[in-house]
């Protein structure tokens, strides 16, 4: 499925899958400290931004260097699983 969605779509749609894990595996302690420092919060300036002002320009310069990978022909590899520094030489069917 190929769409084109803007960062702060991206931003809410991370959001909503930790939400959801968080849920699902007995809401442990540490995914809901980082769900409530993501959490976005209404600003003086009728804006929304993550509780802890750090969160957000840390995750734009994530964006950023995955969007910039994925414009090379490799494209963003950190994603990958790995063994012993080689990509796995079964491919899982789906």
């Amino acid at each position: 499925m190929d769409t084109s969605v803007t960062l702060r779509q991206a931003f809410l749609v991370m959001f909503a899958y930790l939400e959801e894990y968080y849920e699902s595996v007995g809401k442990p302690d540490e995914i809901g400290c980082l769900l409530s420092e993501i959490s976005l919060w209404d600003t003086e300036s009728g804006g929304k931004e993550p509780m802890d002002g750090a969160v957000f320009p840390q995750w734009l310069n994530c964006a950023s260097a995955v969007l910039a990978a994925e414009a090379r022909p490799e494209g963003y590899r950190g994603a990958d699983i790995l063994f012993d520094d080689k990509s796995p030489t079964l491919k899982v069917q789906r």
